[in-house]
Parts: C-alpha cells; sequence; structure tokens
C-alpha cells in the first residue's frame, strides 16, 4: 500500500514542477521566441504530458528522488503520512508563489512594498523558495526539516499583520483590483471584512500546520565520526 500512496505524491510533484516550468517559460516569452507564437493551452497539456512520461523512464523524476527514502525505509509501518502531506503542499504552494510573481499583483502588499518593483519581486520569490526547500525537507525526511518548517509558519503572522497595520488601504484596493480585473463585483464592505478574518485565518492555519508539523518526522542523524574508546573497548 505504501508503494502506491508514494508513488501518487511522487507524481504530483512531478507534475506539478513540470507544469509550472512550463507555463513560466509561455509566460515570460520563451515559448514565443522559439516557436513564434505562444503555447496554447492544449499544447502545454502536451507538453507537460511528455516531459513528465519522460522523466518517469528515464529515472530524472524529482518526486521519486524527493521520496526516495519514504520508499525505502523500513518498517513498513512508521508514519509517513503528516511528512508527505505537508511537504507536498509547501512545496506546490511555493511554486504556485513562484508562478505569482509573473502576474500582476494589483497593489497587494508584501513587507511594507506595494509597488511591483523588482525588490519586492526580488523578495517574494525568495519567500517563496524557501516554501520549496523546506516542502523538499519535509519529504525528504531531513533532520531540523520540522523546526525550519515551524518558524516559516509562523512567519506569515507577521506579514499579515504587517499588511493590516501598514498597508490596509492597499489591501483592500488589491482585492477590488483583482476582483474587478477578473470581471468580478466586490464591494468596499466585503473587502474590508476579507482584510479583518484575514488574520484570523491565518492564525487557524497556523495552527492546523503546526500540529500536522507536531506528527511529522525526521531520519534519524547518523555519526560518521569513529568513537573514542579506553583499553579493552571501555569508554575513555
Amino acid at each position: 500500500m505504501r508503494k502506491y500512496v508514494v508513488a501518487f505524491f511522487s507524481l504530483c510533484i512531478d507534475a506539478a514542477w513540470i507544469s509550472v516550468v512550463i507555463v513560466l517559460a509561455n509566460r515570460l516569452g520563451l515559448a514565443e521566441m522559439l516557436l513564434g507564437q505562444p503555447l496554447s493551452g492544449a499544447a502545454c497539456a502536451l507538453i507537460i504530458t511528455l516531459l513528465l512520461t519522460v522523466a518517469r523512464l528515464t529515472n530524472t523524476s524529482l518526486g521519486e528522488w524527493l521520496l526516495a527514502y519514504a520508499l525505502d525505509e523500513k518498517p513498513a509501518s512508521q508514519r509517513q503520512w503528516p511528512n508527505l502531506v505537508l511537504g507536498t503542499l509547501g512545496f506546490v504552494s511555493g511554486l504556485l508563489s513562484l508562478l505569482h510573481q509573473t502576474a500582476p499583483d494589483y497593489g497587494m502588499p508584501f513587507l511594507f512594498m506595494v509597488e511591483q518593483t523588482p525588490l519586492k519581486i526580488a523578495t517574494a520569490t525568495l519567500y517563496a523558495c524557501l516554501y520549496c526547500l523546506c516542502g523538499m525537507m519535509l519529504l525528504r525526511f531531513a533532520p531540523r526539516a520540522k523546526l525550519y518548517n515551524a518558524l516559516l509558519c509562523v512567519s506569515t503572522l507577521p506579514l499579515a499583520l504587517i499588511n493590516i497595520m501598514f498597508s490596509y488601504d492597499a489591501l483592500i484596493g488589491s482585492m477590488m483590483a483583482r476582483a474587478e480585473s477578473a470581471g468580478r463585483s466586490f464591494p468596499l464592505e466585503k473587502a474590508q471584512v476579507y482584510a479583518r478574518v484575514s488574520v484570523y485565518y491565518t492564525i487557524l492555519m497556523i495552527v492546523v500546520v503546526l500540529a500536522i508539523l507536531y506528527f511529522c518526522r525526521e531520519r534519524p542523524i547518523v555519526s560518521t565520526g569513529p568513537s573514542i574508546k579506553g583499553p579493552q573497548g571501555n569508554p575513555a
């Protein structure tokens, strides 16, 4: 059973990162430079499927590498689902955040920054990369993965508070602008409610993530140094 569960998560990870790479290449104009026109949705899906198939057949799958320890761990009855679920969600969330950097943010504030400047994009990209890295650490059952993920998770609360306390008008404006660009109506009163609730939602998500993180596991640290012993095998 574990073999199929790990294979499923591995497939999801590969599909996610390959899809993000293709969409990013299309948005940044790389596909248009090579082919003379942007890729259609059907063409993107076809390329993603082909690359996913090639990665699996040639043993170059990122998902298989990340979950190699989970697949080979003994005994097979040990708890793995918290690492698989939280690690995959963290990794995919980071990828989606990276993808978001190539789309208009409509003035969504981030760390006191409102305008979409190179500094803001670089900072948000770094934060997204941290999410990817911490998710990968959980999937690899790496030492200190729980600590780093806990710190990253808790950091979302001051970010939310900064937006409310120092960039409230920009936060409201970005919600309304995003809805307007999608052709939806988003009244001011509704945006204000969403802004107030966002802090409580962030706290709830932190509590849920930390609860799951508590049940995550890390691989044992193997000491490679020689032990110091005295005569006849007794410790010195």
